[in-house]
């Protein structure tokens, strides 16, 4: 995934509020009323604000009823992206308002293609024996064997892919029917089959 689609806006656009430096309006995220102090240099610039009561206080943007519909809707980076603002502001928006780290749609799409682009990373990669173990200890403190129900529950297979086992590679097997390399070898091995290159050498 590119940057691009990282910071993709799912819900464009976002129209800011017409308001000029002076100007008052009412912060969702500070919940008291506030004054229009300037408007920020991001790809969507936005007015920032302080609160009334506090004249000395640091200007912050306006979350108005718009800027609280991207921040429900979006991703942490696209928000990032657009509107010019920090980790720690989009994680302290979300807190305010009761949104999970996965909360929304946004978010959401970003995790699945994650994980997605990491189980292709890892996909056929063989683990350590640390990792086996550690995998095993896990299961067994989680007691995951309750939801193990007996029987094989794999794609069975065909009589054409057996027919291919040792006339070529398990490599070249396991590419053209879609299985784990590993897969391939197991089931040779189980029928009794040489590979192909055992067989080119008889």
């Amino acid at each position: 995934m590119n940057k691009a689609d990282r910071c993709r806006l799912l819900h464009a656009p976002y129209d800011p509020p017409p308001l000029k430096r002076g100007d008052r309006a009412t912060c969702l995220y500070r919940d008291c009323d506030v004054v229009i102090t300037s408007w920020t240099g991001a790809r969507i610039s936005w007015p920032r604000c302080r609160a009334l009561h506090h004249r000395r206080g640091r200007p912050a943007m306006l979350v108005d009823d718009e800027l609280l519909r991207a921040i429900r809707r979006e991703s942490a980076e696209a928000i990032k992206y657009w509107f010019g603002v920090s980790t720690y502001t989009v994680w302290s928006w979300r807190k305010a308002f009761g949104i999970s780290q996965w909360g929304t749609e946004g978010s959401r799409r970003l995790h699945q293609a994650l994980s997605e682009t990491g189980a292709a990373v890892l996909r056929d990669k063989p683990l350590s024996r640390e990792q086996v173990e550690l995998r095993r200890r896990r299961a067994i403190k989680l007691k995951l064997v309750r939801y193990l129900k007996p029987g094989y529950h794999g794609r069975w297979w065909t009589k054409k892919e057996r027919a291919l086992l040792g006339k070529l590679s398990d490599e070249i097997v396991a590419k053209r029917i879609g299985r784990p390399v590993n897969g391939v070898r197991i089931m040779r091995t189980r029928l009794g089959i040489p590979s192909a290159n055992d067989r080119r050498k008889v």
